[in-house]
């Protein structure tokens, strides 16, 4: 075997061998019956693949005579990967959830697609479709951070009230100081989000979205706290159901200082109701806006406090 493709030989089987190693290493993700459906979990970290579809069809509870919303609950749970570890053992070491084209799908209200009920850092997830029909703030496609609200955590109280403390442009009460953002990075890729409320939720710094489309009922697609974001190549598709807020927009930007939205496709079809802002902009610097596209918007960037943008078509 001539020298050169000896090399080329040793570098296929060599590839290979790390493509089967990575496989191997790709845990399944544990499912379970629970209301009739099948829901899931996975620790903190690791490498998991859905090898099966999740779902939660609509219950009757027969204590109220009613179908029960199953409200705030996942399809997907991420949750500690040790009881009573601290999350320093795990938050730098990373997630991996491969959905592997399956479907998570609710066909019961109000419920969360992938949720962290712990503290995460580094978490990517990708090539799937989630379904979860609702109309309130716990129905969300993917919701990472562990606050209860963060609309509520982050909220832009009036500065000149007496029992309010402002910091760094952000409102606060003087009892309860907002948490400031740590370094997480999370990754959601080739995702099919279409959910009632909020199609995707993340808090922290440097975290992406990408390739997806995410479709919503009400006036919120993507909702981001946190600078340094990347959001690309997306469609976002807003329907405009619910009662308008301050804080509506296709995509949402809390303290996004830095964040890069590029070559995102915005459509609203909402009929005869009023858009919200394709991009919502609160307390967000130097937002960076290049090669996307807008149907159906009359508005397509509204600022808030301290928010500035540049826009490259």
């Amino acid at each position: 075997m001539q020298p050169i493709i000896k090399k080329i030989w040793v570098a296929m089987v060599g590839y290979g061998a790390l493509s089967i190693a990575l496989a191997q290493a790709c845990e399944s993700v544990e499912a379970r019956g629970i209301n009739g459906g099948t829901r899931g979990s996975v620790p903190a970290v690791g490498n998991y693949c859905l090898n099966v579809d999740l779902d939660q069809p609509r219950a009757f509870d027969i204590h109220s005579m009613s179908m029960r919303t199953f409200q705030g609950a996942a399809l997907l749970s991420i949750v500690s990967p040790e009881f009573g570890a601290p999350p320093s053992a795990f938050m730098e070491t990373g997630l991996d959830i491969h959905l592997q084209g399956h479907r998570l799908e609710a066909t019961a209200k109000h419920m969360i697609g992938i949720k962290a009920n712990t503290a995460i850092s580094h978490v990517r997830i990708h090539d799937g479709t989630i379904i979860v029909p609702g109309s309130d703030e716990p129905n969300i496609g993917i919701d990472l951070h562990m606050l209860q609200s963060p609309r509520t955590t982050y909220a832009r109280l009036p500065c000149d009230n007496a029992d309010v403390k402002c910091d760094r442009g952000a409102a606060t009460g003087t009892w309860s100081k907002a948490p400031p953002y740590t370094t997480t990075q999370h990754v959601v890729s080739k995702i099919n989000i279409r959910a009632g409320w909020l199609g995707v939720q993340l808090v922290g710094i440097g975290n992406t979205i990408r390739d997806s489309v995410i479709e919503v009922d009400s006036r919120n697609g993507i909702a981001l706290f946190g600078p340094g974001g990347t959001i690309e190549n997306n469609t976002i598709i807003v329907h405009g159901q619910g009662v308008p807020a301050s804080s509506d927009g296709a995509i949402a930007l809390w303290d996004a200082n830095g964040t890069v939205v590029r070559n995102n496709r915005f459509v609203f079809k909402g009929w005869f109701r009023k858009a919200p802002p394709a991009i919502r902009l609160i307390d967000s610097s130097n937002v960076q806006l290049e090669g996307n596209t807008f149907e159906g918007f009359s508005q397509i960037v509204d600022r808030t406090g301290k928010s500035s943008f540049s826009n490259r078509k």
